[in-house]
């Protein structure tokens, strides 16, 4: 994934990362409370950098991947003109890492809740629950049943993403008692044109770095990697009661 996100640098600006963000989060804003914006899993492709430049509030990102959180520093600094002392970038393991103190007054869950079991995803939720407050918003993105590597014929199905989601498995997660659901879509699109590009480019430097000659090799990796050209994901944003 390293190689990936080193393809995604040369060819995705910081100026379409924002100009493709369709978080509908940002419909909410003027419901936002007091406290800070965690996105978590935020990689490069986080709201963090639109909010850099038009929020003085503290902006929490969490990511396993060093790398990621500094050449998302360095997006934010582009847009902002400037570091913030106000930025945590933070490596972390969100089952097993302590998570920065609250309140949370939005917290943006950008596919990654699909690298857990259900059991796993009740166990974070609980976890960042303790950092909320009355009002606190909370947007998710996860993929749906519909996406196209959900193959219940492959055994393998389940080594990657953990889980495809339904909607009552979300609700099931955020339960009316505690969460207001103010926005649903269950989206089935197929990937930008970029997104192609960056795939392509990401086999080449497979292909490089392992030092790959054998023909069929390099075709079954450029093959695999460009396959997948589209995606179905279920997005909510709820707000704590």
């Amino acid at each position: 994934m390293q190689l990936y996100w080193k393809a995604f640098d040369q060819l995705v600006s910081t100026d379409h990362i924002i100009d493709n963000d369709l978080n509908p989060i940002y419909h909410f804003e003027d419901q936002l409370v007091d406290g800070a914006i965690i996105d978590i899993g935020c990689g490069q492709t986080s709201p963090l950098i639109r909010y850099a430049d038009i929020t003085e509030r503290r902006l929490i990102g969490i990511d396993n991947e060093p790398s990621q959180l500094v050449k998302l520093r360095s997006r934010m600094a582009e847009i902002a003109g400037a570091d913030s002392k106000a930025w945590e970038l933070i490596t972390g393991d969100l089952m097993h890492s302590q998570l920065p103190n609250g309140p949370y007054a939005m917290v943006i869950m950008y596919n990654i809740l699909h690298f857990f079991s259900l059991d796993e995803c009740k166990e974070v939720i609980a976890k960042i629950d303790q950092h909320l407050i009355t009002g606190s918003l909370i947007s998710i993105c996860v993929h749906s049943t519909k996406h196209p590597a959900n193959d219940p014929a492959n055994f393998d199905a389940l080594a990657y993403f953990k889980h495809f989601f339904t909607q009552s498995d979300l609700d099931t997660l955020f339960p009316t008692n505690k969460f207001e659901r103010l926005y649903r879509a269950d989206i089935e699109r197929d990937y930008e044109r970029i997104n192609s590009k960056v795939a392509a480019l990401w086999a080449e430097k497979v292909i490089t770095d392992m030092k790959i000659k054998d023909h069929r090799t390099k075709a079954d990796i450029r093959r695999d990697a460009t396959t997948q050209k589209s995606t179905a994901e279920i997005i909510n944003v709820y707000r704590k009661r």
